[in-house]
């Protein structure tokens, strides 16, 4: 038996005046009884994470694939995965928290407006239809160079809803001085977040200050670094692959033996 997919077509959003696309994996004994509820977590780029026809490179992380070997051999606990499709043209504008001039034109930045769309529009429709523990120790949000960047955004600024983070390859690169400056504001909240920051040796200008901000967390953490881990991928470029290569360790990080999971229905906030 196998993960289940489902899709829902054209999930509208008040926030962004757009609809899209929201992919669903239940994983395999997924059980609607009452006594269930299964961690959550959320992926950006919905478009590049299961099936090849539809990623960007012509290639997709089978991120469905990888999330159900892992509770086959017991490394992870059954999880809900919600791939949330980009906006196309509005992708960069969306993941973005900081206005930025990039290829000679202004992003505004809608990081806020997304940010409040998965919040107050997507994870509530989420709960209602799916036997989901609630709380921020089973929220995650993951992705990947913008969607990185995003995600450890709306990580830091609301730790009360999303207890882990996974930024692979995240773009510092958007508005380093905004970030460092971000991190340092919300620093009592970085000890809040189960959190993953990881980078390869060949992602060129993409890459080159993740270690830094991997340092400077470092630093604000102090003693207390129990729960950030960074990797520093020794052969990853900027792709497909390579996250698809090394996401089953943010996947163990954030939902391995230690971690929350199902819930009895009273654990439900």
């Amino acid at each position: 038996m196998a993960a289940t997919l489902l899709t829902i077509e054209n999930f509208a959003s008040a926030y962004l005046e757009t609809s899209r696309d929201i992919r669903i994996c239940l994983p395999c004994g997924y059980s609607a009884a009452a006594e269930c509820r299964y961690p959550v977590l959320y992926v950006h780029d919905g478009q590049n994470l299961f099936t090849d026809a539809r990623a960007y490179s012509g290639q997709s992380w089978q991120l469905h694939r990888v999330v159900d070997e892992l509770i086959q051999a017991g490394r992870i606990d059954p999880i809900v995965l919600v791939a949330i499709d980009h906006a196309g043209p509005e992708r960069l504008a969306e993941f973005a928290h900081q206005d930025r001039y990039y290829n000679g034109h202004i992003i505004q930045a809608r990081g806020r407006d997304y940010e409040n769309f998965i919040i107050d529009e997507l994870k509530p429709h989420i709960d209602s239809l799916f036997h989901t523990a609630t709380t921020a120790a089973n929220t995650g949000l993951m992705g990947s160079s913008m969607g990185g960047l995003v995600s450890l955004n709306i990580g830091l600024r609301r730790s009360d809803i999303f207890g882990k983070v996974a930024a692979l390859s995240p773009s510092c690169w958007w508005d380093p001085a905004a970030l460092a400056t971000d991190l340092l504001n919300y620093r009592h909240k970085l000890s809040q977040l189960q959190l993953w920051l990881d980078i390869g040796a060949d992602e060129g200008e993409f890459g080159q200050l993740v270690p830094d901000f991997a340092a400077q967390i470092q630093r604000l953490l102090g003693n207390n670094q129990r729960r950030f881990q960074s990797y520093y991928d020794p052969r990853g470029d900027h792709s497909e692959v390579a996250w698809r290569r090394r996401v089953h360790m943010p996947l163990e990080f954030l939902f391995g033996d230690e971690k929350a999971g199902i819930l009895p229905a009273q654990g439900r906030n």
